[in-house]
């Protein structure tokens, strides 16, 4: 169970590489609505970036900011003013307020499904060395949640428009020092099904592949204990995800492939010191499990060095 605690800002190291996230994003097929909203907080130049992205009825709105940041220790509310998070109940409710040129949503998230709580460290594939067997990580839990909010339209032909929706959705928290420099590439994948939900988490450090995840229900989550990543396919200019596939085995031993075929995509700010050397692609996305026919629909995030990206032409 997650540490009451946690669910707060913790006292972040002053080293480049420590960072500590909230992300959360949601689905809404039904409406057209699909979004993300994400706060990074960077403890040693004392920064902060806020930014969401939403795609309602097709139509892209986003917003990004950079702010100095100093907040209050057992702070409840981060905020740039255009993009409020508040933990209203700490483990089960939490509100963020969205406001842009053109849009405005308020969202309510509630647990729907346990958290899950990542190992701090995670064991490599069998092709790995043994000193590169087992690796330490940043903290991090994630959950299914209700997603309840009232968006408007501020201007353009939509002005006035207003909606009332209901969804699901994931949020995660995590925090600790990255793998800034040796890290070839990062996927991180989240899907919504009818009666579950699912995680998974495929990366590189120098050439050694890590992975986790897990598959969340009501009754509880079963932990993935391998992920590979099979097939990543991309525009001509390589500035578009249009697909990917990922097999993985959970910890009950059952094994499957994950498809995923895009619905839209947003252009993603490098991370800071990845300027030159890497692309980075986000995307809402159908998914199928191939073995069982299970349909879904999610986000996917994918950090790749320009050396890794030749690879997978």
């Amino acid at each position: 169970m997650i540490n009451v605690k946690d669910e707060y800002l913790h006292e972040g190291k002053r080293i480049a590489g420590w960072a500590e996230s909230y992300s959360m994003n949601f689905v809404d097929r039904k409406n057209r609505l699909y979004g993300f909203a994400d706060i990074n907080y960077y403890p040693a130049p004392h920064e902060a970036e806020f930014a969401w992205s939403v795609f309602y009825n097709d139509e892209l709105y986003s917003y990004y900011n950079t702010v100095d940041f100093r907040p209050a220790e057992g702070a409840r509310v981060l905020s740039d003013r255009r993009f409020t998070y508040r933990i209203a109940d700490p483990l089960e409710k939490f509100e963020m307020k969205l406001k842009g040129e053109s849009i405005s949503l308020d969202l309510s998230l509630t647990g729907a499904y346990p958290a899950y709580i990542f190992p701090a460290a995670t064991s490599a594939d069998s092709h790995a060395r043994e000193g590169e067997r087992e690796i330490q990580l940043w903290e991090r839990y994630e959950q299914r949640c209700r997603v309840s909010g009232a968006l408007s339209i501020l201007r353009g032909e939509r002005k006035g428009q207003a909606r009332r929706f209901e969804c699901s959705g994931m949020r995660k928290h995590s925090w600790g020092e990255r793998f800034s420099d040796r890290m070839q590439c990062y996927s991180w994948v989240t899907v919504q099904f009818r009666d579950m939900s699912m995680d998974l988490t495929y990366f590189e450090v120098g050439s050694v592949p890590y992975s986790q995840g897990f598959i969340s229900r009501r009754s509880g989550n079963i932990p993935i204990m391998n992920v590979e990543l099979e097939l990543l396919a991309f525009s001509r200019e390589k500035k578009t995800l249009l697909s990917g596939e990922f097999s993985y085995r959970d910890a009950q031993d059952d094994r499957d492939l994950i498809v995923s075929r895009r619905i839209h995509s947003v252009d993603m700010p490098l991370p800071r010191g990845r300027r030159a050397r890497y692309v980075r692609f986000r995307a809402f996305s159908e998914f199928t499990v191939i073995g069982t026919g299970k349909k879904g629909i999610g986000m996917e995030e994918h950090l790749i060095s320009l050396e890794r990206l030749k690879t997978l032409d």
